[in-house]
């Protein structure tokens, strides 16, 4: 079955996606599947990883760790302002890289982009996407764990790196 548009046309995955003001996707993919107002890089340890989404082509581009979630959801809510309208959003999870240089989903990352989707929340900009949604309720769920987290999958990854 197939859903439509009020105007008659078949809504296809991107046109749904379209529908939410805050899209969260993994990489530069990111980058090409949602172009948005405002880019943020959740990226727990701004490293190596974030580099190509730190240097995206949007109005406004904002590196974002779990220190700074706060922060950066209030300069979002000050670029929403200044453009008089519902600004769209994608964070951008930069993950991690296999060795084969294939995208790594990390944890720590998908945390960051947690906290900022319930910081923007707490600011009233609250219309996201399922994956969105499932980040913040993890962030949200594992508040109290968040930073021994990010530092256990640090650690993991450091020790995976150096063998």
């Amino acid at each position: 079955m197939r859903m439509r548009h009020a105007r008659g046309r078949p809504r296809t995955l991107a046109t749904v996606s379209a529908d939410y003001q805050i899209q969260l996707e993994w990489g530069v993919q990111a980058l090409r599947a949602h172009p948005a107002d405002v880019v943020i890089v959740a990226d727990a340890d701004a490293g190596e990883s974030g580099d190509a989404l730190r240097a995206a082509d949007a109005a406004l581009v904002l590196a974002a760790t779990l220190e700074t979630a706060d922060e950066v959801a209030d300069l979002v809510l000050a670029e929403q302002t200044r453009l008089g309208r519902r600004a769209s959003i994608t964070i951008a999870a930069a993950g991690d890289a296999w060795p084969d240089g294939s995208l790594r989903v990390s944890v720590a990352d998908t945390l960051v982009a947690g906290r900022i989707v319930d910081a923007l929340a707490d600011r009233g900009i609250d219309f996201h996407s399922p994956q969105a949604a499932v980040a913040c309720a993890a962030a949200v769920a594992l508040r109290g764990a968040t930073t021994h987290l990010v530092r256990a999958e640090r650690a993991t990854r450091e020790v995976a790196a150096a063998a």
